[in-house]
Order: C-alpha cells, then sequence, then structure tokens
C-alpha cells in the first residue's frame, strides 16, 4: 500500500519539474527575443542616425540611383543599336544635364522676376486678404503686451542685412556645387558598372540561394523603380502641359513656369499638388483684381490632379505598383525631416523598395487574418 501511495506523489514531482523546465525555456526564449528586438532597434536607430549625419553623400548618391532607374531603359536601347555602353550612358547624362541647363535657363529670369517681387506680393495678398490678417494683428497685439508685461523685447522683427555678401554667396554654392559634381559622378559611374556593381555585392552572401533571392530582389527593385518613375514621368510631362494651356487660358503671366513647376512638384505625392494650388492662387490674387477670378485656375488644377491621381496613374502603374496611401504620406514626412526636399522627392523610391525587399522575404502564402 505504501508503493501505490507513492507512485502519485513522484508522478506530481515529474510533473512539476516538467512544468518548471518549461515556464524556464519560456523565459529564456522570450528574453531572447526582447534582446533580438533590442538589438535589432539600436542597429535602425544607429543607420538612421549615420544617414542624417551623412546626408550630403548619401542623398546625392540615393538621388544619382534613382535617376539612373529612369535612364538605364534609355541607355539599354541605344546599346542594342551598337553603341558602347560608355558612350551611351555619356551621351544619356549629357542629354539630361543639357535639358535641365536648358529648362533652368529658360525659367530664370521669370523666377528672378517673381522672387524680386515677392515683397510686394506679399503686401498685396495682405490687403486683398484684410479679413484673414485681422486675427493675426490681434494675436500680434496680445503678443506684445505680453512681451511688455515681461520686460522682454517688442514685437518688431529687426532683419539685418549681412555685409558679406559675396561669402554668403560662396557658403551657400559651394555645398551645392560639390553634391552635384558627386551626383553626376554617382549616376555616370552606376550606369556604366551597374550590372558588375549587381552581381559583385550578392557575394558578401553565405550560399547560392541567398545570392539568388539578393539578385531577384535588386532585380525587381530596379524594375518596379523604373516602371514607376519612367510611367510618372510622361504623366507629369503631360500635367506640366495641361497646366501650361491651363495657365494660359486663365491669363497668368509666365505660364510656362507654372506649369514645369507643376510637373516637378507632382514627383511628391500630395505634397507638391497642395504646393502647386497655393502656388497659382497666389499668382491669381497678384493678377486678378478679385478672388473669385484668382480660384478659377486652383480650382481646374484641382481637378486635373485629381483625375490622374485617382484614375490616370493607378491604371497605367497597375495594382502591383499601388502603395498604401497612409504609408506614402509617413514616408514623404519622415524622410523629408531627415533630408529636406530631396528626401520628399526619394521618399516614395525608398517606400517602394522597402516593400518590394518585404515581399520577397515574405511571401504572402500564409491566408489572410480577419480584419
Amino acid at each position: 500500500m505504501a508503493m501505490i501511495a507513492e507512485v502519485p506523489s513522484e508522478t506530481r514531482e515529474r510533473a512539476r519539474a516538467e512544468e518548471d523546465a518549461r515556464a524556464e525555456r519560456t523565459t529564456e526564449e522570450t528574453w531572447a527575443l526582447v534582446a533580438n528586438v533590442s538589438v535589432t532597434g539600436l542597429f535602425a536607430l544607429a543607420t538612421l542616425a549615420a544617414l542624417y549625419l551623412m546626408k550630403e553623400v548619401v542623398v546625392p548618391v540615393i538621388l544619382a540611383w534613382v535617376v539612373a532607374n529612369i535612364l538605364l531603359p534609355v541607355v539599354a536601347w541605344m546599346e542594342k543599336r551598337g553603341l558602347p555602353r560608355s558612350a551611351s550612358v555619356l551621351i544619356v547624362a549629357l542629354a539630361m544635364v543639357a535639358v535641365v541647363l536648358t529648362i533652368v535657363a529658360l525659367l530664370s529670369l521669370p523666377l528672378t522676376y517673381w522672387l524680386g517681387r515677392a515683397t510686394e506680393l506679399g503686401a498685396l495678398i495682405k490687403e486683398k486678404l484684410q479679413s484673414m490678417a485681422q486675427p493675426l494683428e490681434f494675436l500680434k497685439e496680445i503678443l506684445g503686451a505680453i512681451g511688455q508685461a515681461t520686460g522682454q523685447a517688442g514685437t518688431g522683427l529687426h532683419v539685418e542685412e549681412s555685409t558679406n555678401i559675396v561669402g554668403g554667396i560662396v557658403s551657400i554654392l559651394t555645398p551645392a556645387v560639390t553634391q552635384g559634381i558627386l551626383f553626376i559622378g554617382a549616376l555616370i559611374f552606376y550606369m556604366i558598372y551597374q550590372k558588375q556593381i549587381k552581381a559583385r555585392s550578392v557575394l558578401i552572401l553565405p550560399n547560392r540561394d541567398a545570392r539568388l533571392t539578393a539578385l531577384k530582389i535588386l532585380s525587381d527593385i530596379e524594375r518596379n523603380t523604373t516602371v514607376y518613375f519612367g510611367t510618372f514621368t510622361i504623366v507629369n510631362a503631360c500635367l506640366g502641359l495641361a497646366t501650361t494651356i491651363l495657365a494660359y487660358a486663365a491669363g497668368l503671366p509666365n505660364p510656362l513656369l507654372w506649369g514645369v513647376l507643376a510637373a516637378v512638384l507632382n514627383y511628391i505625392p500630395y505634397v507638391g499638388p497642395v504646393i502647386m494650388v497655393a502656388v497659382l492662387f497666389l499668382i491669381g490674387l497678384f493678377t486678378f483684381p478679385s478672388i473669385s477670378e484668382a480660384l478659377v485656375a486652383p480650382l481646374i488644377y484641382i481637378a486635373m490632379t485629381t483625375v490622374e491621381g485617382h484614375f490616370i496613374t493607378p491604371t497605367l502603374m497597375g495594382k502591383r505598383m499601388t502603395m498604401n496611401p497612409f504609408a506614402v504620406f509617413l514616408a514623404i514626412g519622415f524622410w523629408t525631416w531627415m533630408w529636406g526636399p530631396i528626401g520628399a522627392f526619394v521618399a516614395v523610391p525608398i517606400l517602394m523598395t522597402t516593400t518590394v525587399t518585404f515581399r520577397h522575404l515574405f511571401p504572402k502564402d500564409a491566408p489572410e487574418l480577419p480584419a
């Protein structure tokens, strides 16, 4: 009877020991997961900090990669016609620089004109929008009263003109020239050695399967970027032409300037069209005597971009190229904060690269979970 009573006790002890071992393993796995997540998070933060601190070097290189993916189909077409790759790349790069310089030369005079009249434009807009300026003046008076009560300086804004104009110009132009040279150099060398760079960059991976997966990811990224920006460039050129015609028909001065600006700003989803609507409205206020007339061009432009953004571009891109609008908005905001205006331009290709990479690494072979 004593032996029979001891068997359940030993069984309970053994079960308790197994349960304790499972709990210990679960705890160890939990802490291992926390450690892995922490290390990955620290690595991501360190990478972002490095990208922010090295933006003068990183931004021109990434921009060169984006532009190269737009121009590479032209280089491939010229190679098929018998031209060497180096000659094709140089011709395409020189043609791109020539087109950019021609556009800048054509638009420099009207752009300088409008920049020179910025003060007059501001005063005229303030006069026409007097009803909107009154609350701001009231707020300014309140801030002035608070400043006097606390013993701080007045509300007047004192603008000091720099006496060293040449030094200021040089300090602005030097980084721009340096980054422009880096951009052109990276663009040319990447287009020439694109195949070698792609083939050798995967050699650091440990086995053949990983290398093949990496090559598929790189090829898919290049194809998607080329299709996206190639299609978007054609769409933006048509939108710029339509905006030029709209500005001319509406009676706005310098219609070519607004057409080119619309084509360039449309590369930045959501933000670019909003800026263009504001520009057309401000120029309309400067040109026409009433606000209703100034609203004609912006409203028609909103209709054009709505049709373009919701029907034309999605139809040409296809479902595979469609990205989550909220993710696009967040990406534009984040990379604009990181790198400024160029960050807004490269935000979509960076998001596309991330999406394509995750699509290959984590294929959708599992059933979707209910919402």
